[in-house]
């Protein structure tokens, strides 16, 4: 009986299915709660995880700012430390203090700032289970390229035209004391040609001519913002002593002298490598350039007066660096060389001399031997047009022009004009802050005249023409042809329109050891982050 009792029961407790749903709860109830304990540590994880990242992010950009501004360089670290700080609010009690470095990026050297930082707390569940905290990890890089200023030779200031700055023909540029255009226009420098150009760099507002780009070595920077005209804000100066009104004329008789001149030019081109013209050996350059020999004669010919017969020799070597570093950096030398003989000289007595002050003219037309004294010329409506066999100076002087006048510099003449300094203009009664703003202002062309219209000012130089000092012609095109010189200032031009053209041989713009330091574009610093 005993038996068959037991048997029953475990069949009937097998058979029995009330208390299924209980025991399945029972056995998931640990599955359950730990899902949930791991769900919280996961979400409580990525927040602070994703609070963390962006405090790295928001560091590392603010460290790269800092450093891209020479101001600032030095407090990139304090900086970025401070973002850091005031991006947390969850994590602020248990993160670590970041590490802030400079770092390599691209290939480039300490140009990126990186930040990285660590946050240590125990998560409620998962903490329980391991008896360890959980720490998270941040890290960020930003890349940073700093803002550049520039100075440039020949700037066009129109807002819009295609061909702002236009080079033609067989010009010759090389001067590498820059360009640019203020332009926007898809072409706003322009060639017409197959010029010689060593600009050293060359900037627009807009586009620049593809010619450019293939065939020159400088450094091209199209559609660029920070281009500006670095006189705009000037007003030309008017001295009482230069609204006296006057007349030019030619006074004193002196002497005219003429020769029959036999000319002889020969220019030499030599290639070089070494790491100074002093110190270098001959180079075999597979595109140098064709010498020269030219020889011509004229009879009769209008000479400086005091010449005697016989031959003078000119002889200009010039040095051209064509790129490179050390003993491999590549020279070119020109060699030039004329010849000049005179003979059958002929003395004719009744030459002019001029006597110019500073005043208000209509138009200054060199007739003859001329000096300038010093002060400031102001051309009303007429033009300074400087031609002929004459020998025109000029030292601490300004030509302002109003009321549309124009200047016209045709070569022939021996010219040496050299612009007022600070001091030149505060002792005609200029302020000092004027006078600092205004200093090496050869030429000053009124903004709020018509302009010289289509002929525009020209400038037909020799070898005799030295012109030292800033040219700035804001409402007028300046065509530049043949050569000048500089021998105490830089010669910088500055107006709404430049053409060169190609009878154009510009080898310098600034006197030896010196640079033009007249600020025309400034490029904004750039910051990414890239990590």
């Amino acid at each position: 009986m005993t038996a068959n009792f037991v048997s029953k029961t475990l069949k009937n407790l097998r058979q029995c299915n009330g208390g299924n749903a209980t025991l399945l709860v029972a056995l998931g109830m640990p599955v359950l709660i730990g899902g949930a304990g791991l769900g919280v540590d996961v979400t409580q994880w990525y927040m602070w995880k994703r609070e963390l990242q962006f405090a790295v992010d928001q560091a590392a950009v603010a460290g790269a700012w800092a450093r891209a501004e020479a101001d600032t360089e030095s407090t990139y670290v304090e900086r970025a430390e401070q973002e850091f700080a005031a991006n947390l609010s969850v994590t602020d009690d248990f993160n670590a203090d970041p590490d802030v470095q400079l770092a390599n990026f691209a290939g480039g050297t300490l140009n990126s700032v990186a930040v990285s930082a660590t946050a240590t707390k125990p998560l409620p569940f998962t903490s329980f289970l391991t008896g360890k905290s959980a720490t998270i990890f941040a890290f960020a890089q930003a890349s940073f390229e700093e803002g550049e200023d520039f100075t440039s030779c020949l700037i066009a200031t129109d807002p819009d035209d295609e061909g702002a700055v236009t080079i033609g023909g067989n010009a010759v540029l090389t001067a590498s004391c820059g360009m640019q255009a203020l332009s926007t226009d898809d072409l706003s420098i322009r060639v017409n040609g197959n010029p010689d150009v060593d600009a050293g760099w060359i900037l627009s507002a807009g586009g620049i001519d593809e010619w450019l780009k293939n065939n020159t070595d400088d450094v091209i920077l199209e559609y660029q913002d920070g281009l500006f005209d670095p006189f705009a804000d000037l007003d030309p100066p008017n001295p009482a002593e230069s609204q006296v009104a006057r007349t030019y004329s030619c006074s004193a008789q002196g002497d005219t002298t003429f020769a029959d001149v036999d000319t002889r030019t020969v220019t030499d081109y030599s290639y070089w490598s070494g790491p100074n013209k002093n110190n270098v050996e001959p180079w075999e350059f597979e595109e140098a350039r064709a010498s020269s020999d030219v020889s011509t004669s004229e009879d009769r010919v209008l000479v400086q007066n005091g010449t005697v017969a016989g031959t003078d020799i000119v002889e200009e070597p010039v040095w051209r660096d064509l790129g490179g570093t050390g003993q491999n950096k590549k020279w070119e030398r020109r060699d030039y060389r004329r010849s000049t003989t005179y003979s059958n000289i002929e003395v004719m007595e009744g030459g002019q001399a001029g006597n110019v002050r500073p005043g208000t003219y209509a138009n200054i037309h060199i007739g003859c031997d001329t000096a300038f004294a010093p002060g400031v010329y102001n051309i009303v409506g007429g033009s300074l047009t400087i031609n002929g066999q004459h020998e025109v100076s000029g030292a601490g002087v300004m030509f302002v022009l109003y009321e549309g006048a124009s200047i016209h510099i045709n070569g022939g003449a021996d010219i040496n004009l050299t612009a007022m300094t600070a001091s030149d203009l505060m002792a005609v009664g200029v302020s000092p802050t004027d006078a600092n703003d205004l200093a090496e202002m050869l030429v000053f062309e009124d903004r709020d005249g018509p302009g010289a219209g289509n002929n525009g000012h020209s400038f037909n130089g020799n070898a005799e023409t030295v012109l030292n000092g800033k040219m700035y012609f804001p409402v007028s095109e300046v065509f530049f042809a043949g050569t000048a010189s500089v021998t105490s200032m830089c010669l910088m031009i500055a107006a709404n329109n430049i053409t060169i053209t190609g009878t154009t041989d510009m080898q310098t713009f600034c006197p030896p050891d010196t640079s033009e330091e007249t600020i025309t574009a400034s490029t904004a610093a750039t910051v990414r982050l890239v990590a």
